[in-house]
């Protein structure tokens, strides 16, 4: 049995919460995002079935880092956690899993599928060591994922959960016994992307020339579901665009 400590948010960190409790496994203390950032957090709590909860803030404590230590926990597992962790709190226990939605190194930071999708960078889901830089530690392991032409955001962020909970599932006994060791990312062919790069991708220049697959690409690589985020300008107002695809000339719900 390992005692975890688990930094959850959104919809795979309630199913890795009810992987974990329903394993040999020891949730001793449960993070969640703060209330703004917060998603599926009903359902984490409800999963972990931990009674020790705390929010990202209170690990800007240095008093509340120092309980850490008194855990002599195993892990620390933090799936789609916003934050980077300091090195006194990683320190503090055994070894680390963080969960990040892309395949690293390629695609460091922030909306790694809208990257792809417009750049054609190779996409997938990686499970890796945490350390002081973003999504920069060692991979234990990693998958790739291949973007069909029906793909938009919501397709791909949606396949990307579910694939990354997999790639945790079938691979935890190995992490934790030892038998899957962590191999050092090629840090020479690194991408990196920071959040506010999106904004600058939305604005489309009508009178630009482009090339039809770019634009489509920028279309579906931000459009999720009923969402659409480029946009262009008329008579001085925002004009929002969304793309659906389909393989016939009919759609429905499953080709948003």
């Amino acid at each position: 049995m390992s005692n975890i400590i688990l930094m959850a948010n959104d919809k795979p960190g309630a199913l890795v919460a009810e992987f974990l409790n329903n394993s040999d496994d020891n949730i001793v203390r449960l993070y969640l995002h703060d209330e703004k950032n917060r998603k599926f957090s009903d359902e984490i709590i409800n999963n972990a079935k931990c009674n020790e909860i705390f929010f990202a803030k209170d690990l800007k404590d240095k008093n509340h880092i120092l309980t850490i230590n008194k855990l002599d926990a195993d892990f620390i597992i933090t799936v789609y956690w916003a934050h980077l962790l300091s090195p006194d709190v990683y320190n503090a226990v055994k070894d680390t899993v963080n969960f990040h939605p892309a395949f690293l190194p390629i695609n460091r930071g922030w909306y790694p599928h809208v990257h792809s999708i417009i750049d054609g960078s190779k996409l997938g889901v990686t499970l890796h060591r945490i350390d002081e830089g973003a999504d920069t530690g060692p991979i234990w392991v990693q998958e790739e994922i291949k973007i069909s032409p029906f793909d938009t955001a919501k397709t791909i962020y949606d396949r990307s959960q579910y694939k990354i909970v997999e790639l945790f599932k079938n691979n935890w006994e190995k992490i934790k016994s030892g038998e899957l060791r962590p191999f050092e990312q090629d840090h020479s062919s690194s991408i990196y992307h920071k959040k506010n790069e999106l904004g600058k991708l939305d604005h489309i220049e009508l009178e630009d020339k482009v090339k039809i697959k770019n634009l489509i690409n920028l279309l579906r690589a931000r459009s999720f579901g009923d969402l659409g985020f480029a946009y262009f300008e008329e008579k001085e107002k925002k004009v929002y665009l969304n793309i659906r695809l389909s393989d016939s000339i009919h759609f429905n719900e499953g080709n948003k």
